[in-house]
């Protein structure tokens, strides 16, 4: 675990400190940047606001994932206030724990070279950005809670097992246990890599890798203890409020549901499965462009051997190939490298397998991978999801950031450990590695600048509203502020409010309850729940208005809302019989003219 020559005489909070400036940074430079204005987020507000309101989920409200997340924002909600700023504080919280974690793994595993390079990736590339058209695929508003929860409950685990098989204490196995527990009650894509993660936990404990184990049977018992005490905790909470088949749905989560994900067109193409020849070969491409580049490293390496003052020159080498690749970064395909990912984790898991579960492998070697190990079987586990299509943006920004570590710790230290091994030096290829994450930093944040440079248009009241773009770049901000305050000029107290298919942070900026369990009518709730629930919701509890806001569904493989029979064309029909048009901003709802939403009102009040 050498350090370059540079951080060798270094302060240890150095690294640790200048990561705590870049997080400040990032945090003022996107401020308030982070939510979209239409898309996700608001169900997640709207959502926590009616549970801390006293409404059920699963009940009152649809919702077909586990019961954690929202009951956690309801709490936040209930203590601190019923306000986006809540959340944002909390999430960043929750974020600057993840960053903790990772770094003191790496650190320990690796070098704090390492952990400071893979904490720097982690918060330039995923924390704050935005790197498509909608946003909310970052920690501070994530467009589901139960994502950047159920990561950071799976690390805590990771670093419970960690703890667990450095002492022979069973209190960290307990807690390791209640970690699992919770991500359970989260989401299936986030508990079946855990429970991988805790299978190979085990395999490391009995062929020896922890050193310092207690007797089998009464581990075990620790661990289950504690992973059950969570769920039987919200069973209790659930059983108390609605029907056991209902709660047991709940509890369950999208395990209930993963009948139609497979065959859902979105989930296909979001894994790479619509063009698998396709996918598969930018696959090979990335893999090539990642062993050229270790292999133009390990020469650059070979070639300065000889130079007499090689270790003056990582740091100026690493900041001058970071600024050339950076200012050429829209001819460098950096997102493309994400393609790689699922074969680079499997591969560490593997080889890492080879070190940790050997029985004649030195004890201390064996101790220090056992937690990397444990990542790596995480990391390839996670991105299953993401198929041929692994990504950073998108559901990327939490399925791939344990891969995308691996990779950069395997760069900045297993390279140049095997160079040092074979005769080299090391310093030079990590000091370049070093420099092409950094330009990979800059070229993504620099691509989240071309979204947040728009957003000024301030959206919401006082600690919700948020920054969306001026109408000259996009007009839906525009369009939602302006039907917000049409809105909130005519609705009177009590009035209720649905909008369709999608835009519960009209909801919750208004203050304004959806009388139907509904807040999303999008082609998978519909495929989820049936259109028939939604229209018997709709006709035993009428909302008052109505607000069709646009929203094109391509990626499900439909037509527009209200005109194809997989999209919501009976609901459509139902709201022209019984609804009258009293405003229109922007263009008309699912034309492709444009973002616009139209206001109805309840012809019979």
């Amino acid at each position: 675990m050498t350090e370059p020559s540079r951080f060798r005489g270094a302060p240890r909070w150095a690294g640790p400190a200048a990561l705590a400036l870049l997080f400040a940074g990032l945090l003022a430079w996107s401020w308030r940047k982070w939510a979209d204005v239409h898309i996700d987020f608001g169900a997640e507000l709207y959502i926590a606001w009616q549970l801390a309101e006293g409404q059920s989920l699963y009940t009152n409200i649809a919702y077909r994932h586990g019961p954690l997340s929202h009951h956690a924002n309801a709490l936040l909600f209930a203590v601190f206030g019923v306000s986006i700023r809540t959340l944002v504080i909390a999430n960043l919280a929750v974020l600057a724990g993840i960053c903790a974690m990772v770094w003191r793994l790496l650190a320990r595993a690796c070098d704090r070279f390492t952990a400071n390079a893979a904490v720097g990736v982690l918060l330039s590339v995923f924390g704050f950005g935005q790197h498509a058209g909608i946003g909310n695929f970052n920690y501070v508003t994530p467009y589901l809670h139960a994502q950047t929860h159920g990561l950071a409950l799976s690390l805590l685990m990771l670093a419970a097992l960690d703890r667990a098989a450095g002492s022979g204490r069973r209190a960290p196995l307990v807690l390791a246990g209640a970690c699992l527990g919770a991500v359970f009650l989260t989401k299936a894509e986030l508990f079946v890599p855990a429970v991988g993660m805790a299978a190979a936990a085990l395999l490391a404990r009995a062929s020896g890798a922890w050193g310092a184990a207690g007797r089998g049977g009464g581990d075990a018992a620790a661990f289950a203890t504690g992973a059950l005490a969570p769920v039987a905790g919200f069973a209790a909470l659930l059983l108390g409020r609605m029907p056991a088949d209902i709660a047991l749905r709940g509890l369950l989560g999208n395990f209930a549901h993963l009948g139609g994900t497979f065959a859902d067109p979105f989930y296909r193409r979001g894994a790479g499965l619509d063009d698998v020849a396709g996918n598969a070969g930018l696959v090979g491409l990335a893999l090539a462009g990642i062993a050229v580049g270790a292999t133009l490293l390990a020469g650059a390496d070979r070639a300065t051997r000889a130079w007499p003052r090689r270790r003056n020159l990582g740091a100026p080498v690493a900041l001058v190939v970071g600024a050339g690749l950076a200012a050429a970064w829209a001819q460098v395909p950096w997102l493309q490298l994400a393609r790689a990912l699922p074969v680079v984790s499997l591969a560490a898991a593997i080889a890492l397998a080879g070190i940790v579960l050997r029985r004649d492998a030195a004890p201390d070697r064996r101790r220090q991978w056992l937690p990397v190990f444990l990542l790596a079987v995480y990391a390839a586990l996670l991105l299953a999801k993401l198929g041929l299509a692994a990504r950073f943006h998108h559901y990327g920004f939490v399925l791939a950031l344990p891969a995308t570590l691996l990779l950069v710790a395997a760069g900045t230290h297993a390279l140049p450990a095997a160079l040092r091994a074979r005769g080299g030096g090391g310093e030079v290829a990590r000091w370049l590695v070093a420099g092409i994450a950094l330009a990979a930093c800059v070229s993504t944040l620099a691509h989240s600048q071309r979204y947040y440079a728009g957003k000024r248009l301030e959206v919401g009241p006082g600690a919700d509203a948020i920054l969306a773009e001026v109408p000259a770049v996009n007009p839906r901000g525009q369009r939602i502020a302006d039907t917000l305050a049409f809105l909130a000029a005519r609705m009177r107290l009590g009035d209720t409010l649905v909008v369709m298919p999608e835009g519960a942070l009209i909801n919750y900026w208004l203050r304004k309850r959806n009388p139907t369990p509904f807040t999303l009518f999008v082609p998978t709730e519909i495929r989820t729940f049936g259109e028939a629930a939604m229209l018997a919701a709709l006709e035993a509890h009428p909302p008052d208005y109505v607000v069709l806001a646009h929203r094109l569904s391509r990626e499900s493989g439909v037509g527009p809302f209200g005109r194809d029979p997989g999209n919501g064309l009976r609901l459509r029909r139902w709201v022209d019989a019984h609804y009258r048009e009293i405003a229109r901003f922007g263009a008309e709802p699912f034309t492709g003219r444009g973002f616009g939403t139209l206001v109805l009102e309840r012809s019979q009040r």
